[in-house]
């Protein structure tokens, strides 16, 4: 049985929830992506699958839906199962109701819990199928998303010394983070740990997490000294080499606000692409808010409680934000 693998390529959860799947059932055709190339990816697959009809099994991982593209997504899964192919869709994000119910009705296999992240269901799915070294992956993958604390992850990442675990889960994240534009790479990443490499064992992952972390500390007093205060969030529009989803975490920590905001233009498409993050203090679901609140504006996002992504035209983008500011409570 000749399977593929479709998965988010921007975080240690997206690669693990591959390297796992790679380990435990022998996926071996592989395909990272971000959100904005999820349909495109898809597009290639449905073609692979048409031409080659020794594929029959496809797995998506990681990678949340939108307003924008549901449909879309939907369609294109239901040309995969037309042509007898085993779907199976993983994830944590959430899934509007009548979504997940479409989904299930179309005959695909549905694995979604949004109270633990992608990997940490991929792990206890297979665990009998592979050695227990795998939970270390997993549990890195709960670390770096901000969900260690669930019933499941929990149970994983107690079972390891805290500070060598949050040390190889940075190890990786950075890598991850600085080899974005190596799809290649990105690969070779997932491909080692699915053989139980270590991250800190990973070859040019010194010189990469070096490079990358002084890219970080660079950017550090240019964010505090640039980012707009409103009543509730703070946002920074950036040209850095780094992604905003890992800028967006210091304009909260350093603004004090219930959100911060990190946003970069993408000219191709007349956008500018958004992490959005909440604090503690933040008693709204963000991933449900910027999901409704984006299609007023001509957008598209969604994604966590507490972390979730947009896109939003050039010209709506100073109302999206107002209007997000007057939102949060």
């Amino acid at each position: 049985m000749k399977s593929i693998c479709i998965s988010h390529k921007e975080d240690v959860d997206g690669i693990v929830s591959a390297a796992l799947l790679q380990a435990g059932l022998k996926v071996r055709h592989l395909f990272l992506v971000d959100y904005p190339n999820l349909l495109n990816s898809l597009d290639y697959v449905i073609s692979m699958c048409s031409k080659d009809r020794t594929f029959t099994r496809v797995f998506i991982c990681d990678v949340g839906l939108n307003m924008k593209n549901q449909f879309l997504f939907l369609e294109k899964l239901n040309l995969l199962v037309s042509n007898n192919i085993k779907v199976i869709y993983i994830d944590h994000h959430y899934l509007e109701p009548a979504i997940k119910d479409k989904i299930t009705k179309m005959g695909i296999t549905l694995i979604h819990d949004i109270d633990e992240c992608t990997s940490v269901q991929i792990y206890y799915l297979l665990r009998n199928r592979m050695d227990k070294v795998y939970s270390f992956f997993a549990s890195a993958g709960a670390l770096t998303d901000y969900m260690e604390d669930r019933p499941r992850a929990r149970r994983l990442v107690n079972k390891f010394d805290r500070t060598f675990l949050m040390l190889e889960s940075c190890y990786l994240s950075y890598m991850i983070s600085a080899s974005q534009k190596n799809i290649d790479f990105l690969k070779s990443i997932s491909k080692d740990i699915s053989k139980g490499i270590m991250p800190h064992e990973l070859k040019h992952g010194c010189n990469l997490v070096r490079q990358f972390s002084q890219k970080v500390s660079d950017a550090i007093s240019l964010i505090e000294k640039q980012s707009i205060h409103l009543a509730n969030i703070s946002y920074f529009e950036h040209e850095l080499e780094l992604s905003s989803s890992m800028i967006v975490n210091f304009v909260l920590g350093l603004s004090g606000k219930k959100v911060g905001i990190a946003f970069k233009m993408k000219s191709n498409i007349n956008s500018y692409i958004l992490s959005i993050r909440g604090s503690k203090e933040c008693q709204v679901h963000l991933g449900k808010l910027v999901n409704n609140l984006s299609m007023d504006f001509g957008g598209s996002g969604g994604g966590h409680e507490k972390a979730c992504g947009a896109v939003i035209p050039i010209e709506n983008i100073s109302a999206f934000l107002e209007k997000l500011d007057e939102l949060i409570c």
